[in-house]
């Protein structure tokens, strides 16, 4: 099965097993991750997660909705897209489709464009090198 390929969950139909999406322009792994982080705070098998990696275009979404998501399939797309027209018309499709949406990286680029008083880069891809970047990891256990 290849990583766009609609994933089967456990229980699904039983009311509450779900098939969420998530859209990325670049590999989807952040989404992903967000995704599962998440879902691992409910029982096992009650969240599937189907991925659209390397997305250009609103065409490309709209193909991927059209084949994965069933008219009136009660689901949430995730997404991590870097073009802000681009996720503005990913926003607006799944709302005229009746889907909730999560943009889980415009928040926060936007908010550290904002601090920094400069536009981020927008380049699908990019592999944070993280070294000499954390700055100091404190366990709140300690702090008691």
């Amino acid at each position: 099965m290849s990583a766009n390929e609609k994933v089967a969950v456990q229980g699904q139909g039983q009311g509450n097993a779900v098939v969420v999406h998530a859209l990325s322009d670049a590999t989807g792994n952040t989404a992903v991750g967000l995704v599962e982080a998440a879902a691992v705070q409910f029982p096992r098998g009650k969240v599937g997660v189907s991925r659209l990696s390397h997305v250009e275009s609103i065409e490309q979404v709209k193909a991927y909705l059209d084949r994965y998501v069933p008219l009136g399939e009660e689901t949430i797309v995730y997404h991590t897209v870097l073009n802000p027209e681009l996720r503005r018309e990913v926003r607006d499709e799944a709302e005229r489709r009746g889907i909730a949406s999560v943009d889980l990286l415009g928040p926060a680029m936007g908010m550290l464009g904002q601090m920094l008083g400069e536009e981020p880069l927008n380049v699908p891809g990019l592999v944070a090198d993280r070294a000499g970047r954390v700055i100091r990891t404190v366990d709140a256990r300690l702090l008691s």
